[in-house]
């Protein structure tokens, strides 16, 4: 079995932080305890607590940008469009803690979005305005503002991942025989694709 490096080590408990506390209220002092080692020693590492947010989620950023390169290019754009949703999708679902982490990003403008990361989201958005152009071009697509509908994807994957818990409270008081069973993610995304591109046809 491959022993943890250390760095990895920082990172892994510093993405569970800014998962759970946010980059304001995440601390290299609690990151360190959590290590088992020096707040000096996170600092050979990482310069600071500013290095160590975007070497946590830049990489994330890159990877869905490439995997949606890879993936949204060949196909009409009904189902290029589908792609592009459901890889969106199921990044989010393999990754937990990135998707807290840029629910955080959305609810508080940005603010601690490093520019290396907000280059890469682009590279998704450049991607979907080719799909909607093509769609437009094929008389498949009316014509919507490309940042509206990466919202509409966006913020419906990511809120419905974090607030979970709060449905949970809140079906306690409307659960009745006529409630429906709560849908699994990957039902969200096939019903957010289905309903999108509905919106979108000609």
């Amino acid at each position: 079995m491959q022993k943890t490096s250390k760095k990895e080590l920082i990172l892994y408990h510093a993405r569970e932080s800014f998962s759970k506390n946010g980059y304001e209220l995440t601390a290299l002092e609690a990151i360190a305890k959590e290590c088992d080692i020096t707040k000096p020693a996170i600092y050979y590492h990482f310069k600071d607590k500013a290095a160590l947010y975007k070497a946590v989620i830049c990489p994330e950023f890159t990877a869905v940008a490439l995997k949606i390169e890879e993936n949204t290019k060949m196909g009409n754009p009904i189902q290029r469009l589908e792609n592009y949703i459901k890889i969106f999708g199921e990044f989010l679902i393999s990754n937990p803690t990135f998707n807290a982490i840029f629910a955080r990003e959305i609810a508080n403008g940005s603010s601690t979005m490093p520019d290396e990361c907000v280059e890469q989201l682009s590279r998704t958005i450049k991607q979907l305005i080719s799909i909607l152009n093509d769609g437009e071009s094929a008389k498949t697509f009316t014509k919507e503002p490309p940042f509206l509908i990466q919202m509409m994807i966006v913020t419906t994957l990511t809120s419905y991942n974090t607030t979970q818990p709060l449905r949970e409270k809140i079906s306690q008081y409307v659960q009745n025989k006529t409630t429906q069973a709560e849908p699994n993610f990957h039902n969200i995304i096939d019903a957010l694709s289905q309903k999108i591109i509905k919106g979108l046809l000609c």
